[in-house]
């Protein structure tokens, strides 16, 4: 539909969505003055019911409000993933484990066919849980699997996402029993009393003594904090139980550090299968700069520029989010001379920015050199390169996000080279919308390599 309009009042248009003004941000200029320049203006979520009912009334960092819960939450959030992602031997000792056991499963298909999504969701996933809960949850446990299954259906089921959508823009229809907010409730309600579970054991064995090592316990310390602290009400009342479960939710940890990242590793494995040369160029230089003697390492970054290159080039040319999730003006301003009024909904086509070919040379071909300057380096800081959105409302998940994909993908690539089911039978690159943009199911075979 977007398309269409698209092509009838250009990149940048308004139209009345159910009860809501909607503006259309579909050019580089105009995305990065929401993202960016005016960022403070556009920084709201709307009110859709969706987003409330899953964040326990707002209380979240993706589609929670912006205020100042946000922001303590928001920057605490920030500071306990520097934390653990500046421990490389820890960040490298937690991902090792999983990168081990997904190169395992492919050694054992014995060069049959198979379809990697489900190990590299469980392999993602399992570290996720690690950084947040430790060794207290993994996929050991019996309610792992459950909350993978519910993850998984909240951003694949196409259908089930494209009705919420529609209910969100009529605020009158939170009062009908209408069943997609009936199924989204159920699937919310199971995944907060898993992890509401995790937070009373975390509870019953945290030491405020201890040094802490995952997330939790870092939230868990803050709280302890501000309880014991005299006139900060207020600070104790944003560390409830409420707003310390939610940074776990799909929509935080397991979203931007789980679901995006194995779904981008799912992509990148379609468009390598398409493109053995790159994959060729890869190995080379892993070899060239690794040797066959050791598995790459997060120290071997700078050194391997065509692994980060391809994940960039997959990030934009996946696009795992289509959109940024739709802000929300606090404020009446502008954008590109336009007058917006305040608690207007905003859209932000990211995929139009990444496929413009005023933006990028030939945007539908995969192709890592574009991420690579002259003298060898990857280019970082291109304005046009938005897959974790920009602004205040930038994914929070992002630099971890970054560590497990090169950590997971040079690996991979180190030990295995991917390869068709069958002569001539190439993963479709069309993709599937549902929450996120996905793969549509493929087979590949593995060769381990000598």
């Amino acid at each position: 539909m977007t398309d269409s309009l698209k092509e009838k009042y250009g990149n940048l248009y308004s139209l009345k969505v159910g009860s809501f003004k909607t503006v259309i941000a579909e050019d580089a200029a105009s995305v990065k003055g929401v993202l960016v320049k005016k960022s403070a203006d556009y920084a709201g979520r709307p009110p859709f019911h969706s987003f409330v009912m899953s964040t326990l009334g707002g209380k979240d960092i993706a589609f929670g409000n912006y205020g100042p819960a946000w922001k303590f939450h928001r920057k605490l959030f920030m500071t306990a993933v520097r934390k653990n992602i500046s421990d490389q031997e820890l960040v490298e000792e937690r991902i090792s484990e999983q990168a081990k056991r997904l190169l395992q499963y492919f050694e054992d298909q014995k060069g049959k066919g198979f379809d990697p999504s489900q190990i590299l969701m469980e392999s993602v996933a399992n570290v996720i849980c690690r950084i947040t809960f430790g060794k207290l949850f993994d996929s050991s446990h019996p309610d792992f699997q459950e909350l993978l299954d519910i993850n998984n259906r909240a951003f694949t089921d196409t259908e089930l996402n494209s009705q919420v959508l529609k209910l969100d823009n009529f605020p009158i229809a939170k009062y009908f029993p209408f069943k997609a907010y009936q199924t989204e409730k159920e699937m919310t309600d199971r995944m907060f009393e898993i992890l509401h579970n995790q937070i009373r054991e975390q509870e019953k064995a945290f030491d405020p003594e201890a040094e802490i090592e995952n997330l939790t316990g870092s939230l868990l310390k803050e709280k302890l904090g501000a309880e014991n602290e005299v006139g900060t009400e207020e600070k104790a009342a944003i560390l409830s139980d409420d707003y310390i479960i939610n940074p776990f939710t799909p929509t935080n940890m397991f979203s931007a550090g789980h679901e995006t990242t194995s779904t981008t590793l799912r992509w990148a494995i379609a468009y390598l299968v398409h493109n053995p040369g790159c994959q060729t160029e890869i190995q080379n230089q892993l070899d060239e700069e690794v040797g066959r003697d050791r598995m790459p390492g997060l120290d071997d970054r700078p050194s391997l520029p065509l692994v980060q290159a391809t994940i960039m080039e997959t990030l934009r040319l996946g696009n795992v989010a289509e959109t940024a999730l739709p802000h929300y003006t606090l404020k009446d301003t502008t954008l590109a001379g336009y007058r917006v009024p305040k608690d207007t909904v905003v859209v932000p086509n990211l995929m139009a920015v990444h496929m413009d070919p005023s933006c990028w040379e030939d945007p539908t071909k995969f192709n890592p050199h574009r991420h690579i300057d002259g003298d060898g380096q990857v280019v970082t800081n291109s304005v046009n390169f938005l897959p974790f959105s920009a602004g205040r409302r930038v994914c929070a998940g992002e630099a971890l996000a970054k560590v497990e994909l090169f950590f997971f993908l040079s690996r991979m690539l180190h030990n295995f080279t991917f390869l068709p089911q069958e002569k001539g039978v190439l993963p479709d690159l069309k993709g599937v919308d549902g929450f996120t943009r996905f793969p549509a199911p493929y087979n590949i075979r593995v060769k381990k390599r000598q």
